[in-house]
């Protein structure tokens, strides 16, 4: 009878081993596989993208910005939007600025009879310099930069910037004979400023003012009479810019075709 017992009592301890080993082992199962499972999500999780900053006109490729400001100017041209003159310290449409007698310091009327588009300063942006006329007789150059987005126009008198090449250099002649010579605009914000590449100047040898001494400049430099000689010579051999008499017609078909 005991011997009954102590089999019975034996099995029931077995019975609750290997349920205990059972649990233990599904458990385990369980831990592993959600840790499998929670490895597999990072792994496969998809970066989150960054949007890329808005891009300026400044910071596109030039082509952009030719095309921009292409579009500008022919707006401008158009008179459907102002732009900004550094003459008179604002925002103007051209027809207001072309009657704008304060500008000019004439009563006569003020007429644009041209203009020719190119590149002035070597940015690969081209500007648009318009030929200005009173009593059609050329006396002023507006000329119209693209920047930041906007449309900045400076004036010069026609001694200021003449002979345009397609380069962008052009003949300044500020003492007629006694000072002159040839260069090329730098654009700032509100100014813009001649670099000169070369240029002569006299002065008297003598108190009465009757002999003068002829000095030549190439880049700031001393040079001599032959080499400021070469020097024009090789700027007249240079291409013209191209005017286009100043029409609606115009300005779509070279605003367009310059793009």
């Amino acid at each position: 009878m005991k011997s009954q017992i102590k089999s019975v009592l034996l099995m029931f301890l077995l019975s609750i081993s290997i349920t205990a080993c059972s649990t233990n082992k599904s458990s385990s199962n369980l831990n592993n596989d959600s840790s499998s499972s929670s490895n597999k999500i990072s792994d496969t999780s998809v970066p989150t993208i960054t949007s890329s900053a808005h891009i300026t006109p400044s910071e596109s490729k030039p082509e952009n910005n030719k095309s921009l400001a292409m579009e500008a100017y022919k707006i401008v041209l158009q008179n459907k939007i102002e732009f900004y003159s550094t003459e008179t310290k604002k925002k103007v449409y051209v027809n207001d600025f072309l009657t704008n007698n304060e500008i000019y310091g004439t009563t006569s009327k003020i007429k644009m009879n041209h203009f020719a588009v190119l590149d002035m300063d070597g940015d690969r942006i081209p500007e648009v310099v318009l030929g200005l006329t009173v009593d059609e007789n050329p006396n002023f150059v507006e000329v119209l930069h693209y920047m930041n987005g906007e449309v900045y126009g400076y004036f010069f008198g026609n001694n200021q910037l003449r002979f345009l090449k397609t380069d962008g250099t052009f003949r300044w002649l500020s003492g007629g004979l006694t000072y002159n010579g040839y260069g090329k605009l730098r654009f700032q914000t509100n100014s813009c400023e001649t670099d000169k590449l070369a240029y002569h100047e006299s002065s008297a040898t003598d108190e009465s003012s009757t002999t003068f001494a002829i000095a030549y400049y190439i880049n700031n430099k001393l040079v001599t009479e032959d080499s400021y000689i070469a020097f024009v010579k090789e700027e007249d051999a240079k291409r013209d810019v191209t005017w286009y008499e100043f029409s609606q017609e115009n300005i779509l078909t070279v605003t367009s075709k310059t793009r």
